[in-house]
Order: structure tokens, then sequence, then C-alpha cells
């Protein structure tokens, strides 16, 4: 069973109530239910977005520019449809979840709570939010730096059940705050914790209620992702210095290989693939490795393929495209590489581009870099061809873009800007 799949039965619930919908207004005759970028990495969790109408070059400007308006401090991506966006940010000691107007960035409503952070955790890049909020049918699940998860309903911003990770679960708060995004699995969802208790819970949608809590492990910063290895779900994240496969069903521990640099944070979610081959990597000497899983009985197997300590990621992400995974890599001078995912060889790398946040649609790559620059452009084998490329700000720019049909949400610490990538008249004609 694939990625793709694993996706679609997590997210059947989701796709029926919009069928339903459309059923009830239209009669016998059905629409396609519009687009949505529901969690971490959008529709498929993989950064891979099914659509076909984008325009191939940009004017010197850039791409036409809908809306922007100022947002407060925090890195949390947008999750929602073609009519409502939903992220975070901080206001002074509150976090706030807010739902916006997609089509104007105007706010719908606000739910604001105080989260003050621990003693302990830095101040240095900024104290969130930092995880990417999960929508699933009405509801919209978030988890804040301090680690105060909310479940509020989507159409009014009020609660519907909450969790303190750390005073609940006995977690324990991380140094740059809790950033992993919860994952819908089937009836429920589950949620990196960390802490003497467990490494992960998993909980009904309904009203918050354990299902089930895995052994205990510490966790790090990167986003769980959902495998499917050989018939078996697997819930993969990482801790300081391993990644781990869970039990998707019941939190049972299945596997875990060492991935350690040496500030012990793994910020960078895995990568999987149909050939059963999943991409880890960290920062530093930690470098990257490929590790080759296998399933029989219930019992995983692990072998790792190659290790490349030069290729080096840190808190941005690497989409895979056939044989090969672009992203930056380096640590003070990095460089857009695409590395042959079954080797660990760089097909080719290009200069001018920091820490890269990359989407892929329409068979093109969008990147927005870790300065500003947002770029449109063309791999083939490991190899990338630029099309496009403009500065849309001078300011750091760690969040990942959105892109729900040809629009692209993209937002730095203090502002957020929504972006028209189709294709115009003059693209069609020529």
């Amino acid at each position: 069973m694939s990625i793709r799949e694993v996706s679609r039965r997590m997210f059947t619930s989701i796709n029926a109530i919009a069928l339903l919908g459309v059923t009830m207004t239209a009669g016998p005759s059905l629409a396609a239910p519009p687009p949505t970028w529901s969690q971490w990495g959008g529709p498929t969790g993989d950064f891979k977005v099914d659509v076909t109408d984008l325009a191939n070059k940009w004017p010197t400007s850039g791409p036409l520019r809908l809306w922007t308006r100022p947002l407060g401090d925090g890195y949390s991506p947008f999750v929602g449809d073609s009519s409502h966006l939903y992220t975070m940010y901080r206001d002074g000691a509150e976090e706030v979840v807010v739902a916006l107007q997609a089509d104007t960035g105007k706010t719908v409503w606000e739910h604001r709570y105080r989260a003050t952070p621990d003693p302990s955790q830095s101040k240095a890049y900024g104290q969130g939010p930092n995880g990417s909020p999960l929508i699933d049918g009405q509801r919209v699940y978030t988890v804040g730096f301090t680690g105060q998860m909310y479940c509020l309903d989507r159409t009014n911003g009020k609660p519907i059940w909450s969790h303190d990770l750390v005073k609940d679960f006995n977690s324990k708060p991380l140094y740059y705050g809790f950033a992993s995004s919860p994952v819908l699995y089937r009836d429920t969802v589950i949620v990196p914790v960390g802490g003497s208790r467990y490494g992960a819970v998993a909980l009904k949608p309904q009203d918050g209620t354990m299902v089930w809590g895995s052994k205990p492990y510490d966790i790090s910063y990167a986003a769980p992702v959902l495998i499917n290895v050989d018939g078996q779900d697997q819930f993969v994240f990482f801790s300081p210095d391993k990644v781990i496969g869970l039990g998707a069903k019941d939190g049972s521990s299945l596997w875990s290989h060492p991935v350690v640099n040496f500030c012990k944070t793994n910020c960078t979610s895995v990568i999987w693939g149909e050939d059963n081959l999943l991409w880890a990597a960290t920062k530093g000497v930690g470098g990257t490795r490929v590790l080759k899983l296998a399933q029989k009985g219930g019992k995983t197997s692990v072998e790792e393929v190659w290790l490349k300590r030069k290729v080096r990621l840190y808190h941005w992400n690497a989409v895979r495209l056939g044989d090969y995974v672009y992203t930056a890599i380096g640590d003070s001078r990095k460089r857009l590489s695409g590395i042959n995912v079954k080797t660990g060889e760089t097909a080719s790398s290009l200069e001018g581009f920091d820490g890269t946040n990359t989407i892929v649609a329409d068979g093109k790559l969008i990147i927005l870099d870790h300065t500003g620059k947002l770029a449109l452009m063309e791999p083939s084998d490991g190899k990338l061809t630029l099309l496009s490329s403009v500065q849309l700000w001078d300011s750091v720019s760690w969040t990942p873009p959105t892109l729900i049909g040809t629009k692209l949400y993209v937002r730095d610490r203090n502002q957020i800007m929504a972006l028209e990538l189709a294709k115009t008249k003059e693209d069609i004609s020529s």
C-alpha cells in the first residue's frame, strides 16, 4: 500500500463530508470536492499537490499578489481550503489560533489562550507557535509552543476539548518549543508528546480521550509522518537521537535507528517511498541516511542503504520525485540540490538559495528560501532549471508555503501574503 493510499484512508471522512454537501445541494450530479490543504505536507503529507494549470514563468515582479496583511510572531503553516485558512501566532503572553477568509485575508475568528513559556525554553528564535494545525471535517487541532493542544470548532473557534501535554501526559517542555504536528489516522488523532510516560498518544477526535499511549520516548521538532510498510500502517517520528516507528493502530514499538547531530535536534521530516526507502536527514555531521524497511509478521527490519555526512539539512523540508530528492543541503553555505535516493549521489547543485521549503505541483518545484526568495523550477532526473524567481521580502521565512488550487500562501514572522500562480491568458495563448 502506497503513502497515497494511507492518506486516502486517513481522509475518507473529510471527503465523505465534502461529497455529502455536494449531493445535498446539487442533486445526483456530483462535482469534485474543493481543493484542500488539511495537514502538514498538504493533501498527501508529502508536499505534492495535484494541480495542472500553473504558469510556467512569472513576470519580473513575480506572481500576482492578491493580498498582504500583518500577523503576529510564529512559524505555523496554513491549512484550509478555498474559502478559509487556519494558522497560529503569538501575541505577547497569548497564543492565537486564527481563521481567515482565503480571498481577502480578513479575520473570521480568533481563539486566544495564555501560553507562558517555561523558563527553560529558548527565546533565540521567537517563542512560536511553530506546529501546523490539522483539520478534519468541522474540527481544527493545534499544538502550541508550550504544549497546549486544542480541538476547536472550525465555524466559530470555540473549544471542543483541550490538553496540556506537559501536565496531562508528563511531557517536558522542548527547548525551542513544541513544533511537531498532530496526525489524523482513521478514528484517532496521533500526537508526539515525549517525556517519562509516553512518546506519542492517540486521542479520540470527539472528546480527546486517550486511545493508546506508546512506551516513553523523548521527542524532537520534526513533524511526524504516516507510512505503510508491506501492509502495516506505521507512525514515524524523531527523538533527539533516533528515528522511531510505532504501530499506528496501537502505538506498539516496531523499530528505531540512530539519527543524531551534536545539538540533538532533529527538525526535518522523513520521506517515504513506495520502494520502502525512508529518507532520514539531520544537520551537521549527522548527515543523511536512507533506510530500507521491510515488514513480516508484525516485525520490521531496518537496513541502512547509505549514509552521506555532507548531505545536511536542518529545519526545512525536502521532496521526492522519482529517484531524486530535492532540497537545500549544507551548513553556512547551502546549495539547492537533487540527490539520488538510491545512491546518495548529488546530481546537481544551484548556488544562491538558502534553506528551502518546497512544494511539487504541475511538474514544477515552488520554492521559498529562508531569505524570502520565491522561485519556480523545473526538475529532471536530479537536475534543476530555474524558470522564475522574485524576492518577496527581506526577512526570515521559515514557514513552508501552502498551495490550495492555484493560490499560494506564504508568511514570514510579521506578515502573510496570498499569490496567484495560475496561467494567464498570455501563457495559454503562447
